[in-house]
């Protein structure tokens, strides 16, 4: 019986050890990821690399001068509602583009800081899993028409062979002498 309790004791004991590993794991992780994240951002930066992607342009922060409604209200409430009211308090000038679609709807509804984090995050997972973004924008640009182009020519080269197979295909004598 007592061989039972310090086998469970024992087993606790490892859950709680995986537990925690698994916890330290993904925190090396993560901290492994953005510092990637960092150095390819970095190494882009450095190359001078303009993509479509990349922040071009920057906010800015414009307090309001609180009502008296509004200043009653915050102190009334507790610490986690103030601090989502007093981001409502100010006004963002967003100048520039960081994305190709307009994002002023974000800025009057959401925090400036959260919201500039999320798109950053965005924006670097999209390079990471997509490396080639990080070329200037007029490449990014040709990218399409040269996909277009390459599944033409694929057409193209798979209608030829069909052809030659029809051509060669007529009789067994003649097809000896048909080169594929």
């Amino acid at each position: 019986m007592v061989s039972a309790a310090a086998g469970a004791v024992g087993g606790a004991a490892v859950q709680q050890a995986a537990a925690a590993g698994a916890v330290g794991g993904a925190a090396v992780k993560e901290v492994a990821r953005s510092f990637r994240w960092q150095q390819a951002l970095a190494a882009a930066a450095a190359k001078g690399y303009r993509s479509a992607t990349l922040p071009q342009g920057h906010a800015t922060i414009v307090p309001r001068v609180p009502t008296p409604e509004t200043s009653s209200s915050s102190s009334s409430s507790d610490s986690s509602s103030s601090s989502s009211s007093s981001s409502s308090l100010n006004k963002v000038v967003f100048e520039g583009r960081y994305t190709n679609f307009s994002l002023g709807h974000i800025w009057e509804r959401y925090d400036f800081l959260q919201t500039h984090l999320l798109l950053q995050e965005a924006l670097l997972l999209q390079q990471g899993q997509q490396p080639e973004l990080l070329q200037p924008e007029h490449l990014l640009q040709q990218r399409p028409m040269e996909q277009h182009q390459l599944l033409l020519q694929l057409q193209l080269q798979q209608q030829q062979q069909q052809q030659q197979r029809a051509a060669c295909g007529v009789g067994v004598a003649v097809s000896a002498f048909c080169l594929h």
